[in-house]
């Protein structure tokens, strides 16, 4: 059997270059799992605010840790009865009835005139992340943005489709530098873009150090 190695942890000026915005793509999408745990917690825990005052805990219970035990064991069941309550939701939007109900509802939304907008944009991006169209957002590409002979990176979110479009465009996105959280969506053909085969971590990395971290040279 193999040993078990231990890479040696690199030197600090290495490990800030080569990992910190490894380490932030990481970081980022825990913490905002973690703002929305915790605003759901919160919001379960300001619950019993809602009772009367002689039916609230610091009433009933003279003693504050009694009153801080009863309100953090009812922000737990609480908590587990919203996530069955998720789970039974998931569970019933697959089954007949519940795609019916869901179909109407939408229906319904989509009668709104602002609602249906927000509405349809975020069903579509769930969608495709659930339904694993969202690996496209993988494909890193060059495209000759803002004019003929610069190139920008840009990041591939899928086929584009809609009225009067002719087939084999795509939709791209392209970050701004370096806040990658703005941009531009375009819709090009797919025969003006060109294959980066940089990862999608290389691709940020060269985004936000503004073009200094760079990918070693491809084949």
């Amino acid at each position: 059997m193999a040993a078990f190695r231990i890479k040696p942890i690199p030197k600090i000026g290495a490990l800030l270059r080569s990992h910190f915005f490894a380490g932030l793509l990481v970081l980022i999408p825990l913490g905002v799992i973690g703002w929305i745990i915790g605003l759901a917690l919160g919001a379960i825990w300001r619950l019993q605010e809602i009772l009367p005052s002689e039916w609230q805990p610091e009433s009933i219970f003279k003693d504050p840790s009694l009153a801080f035990f009863f309100n953090f064991a009812f922000t737990v069941a609480g908590a587990l009865i919203l996530a069955l309550a998720i789970s039974v939701l998931g569970w019933s939007s697959k089954q007949f009835l519940g795609q019916k109900t869901l179909e109407l509802i939408a229906d319904v939304i989509q009668r709104i005139p602002v609602v249906r907008s927000v509405y349809s944009a975020l069903d579509q991006l769930l969608r495709t992340m659930t339904a694993g169209g969202g690996q496209q957002f993988n494909r890193v590409v060059y495209i000759e943005y803002p004019r003929k002979g610069i190139y920008a990176l840009a990041f591939v979110t899928g086929p584009a489709r809609g009225p009067n479009l002719p087939s084999g465009y795509l939709n791209v996105y392209v970050p701004t530098t370096p806040n990658p959280t703005s941009g531009f969506h375009l819709i090009i053909p797919e025969a003006d873009v060109r294959e980066s085969h940089m990862k999608v971590e290389e691709a940020f990395k060269t985004i936000l150090s503004l073009g200094i971290a760079q990918p070693s040279k491809g084949p």
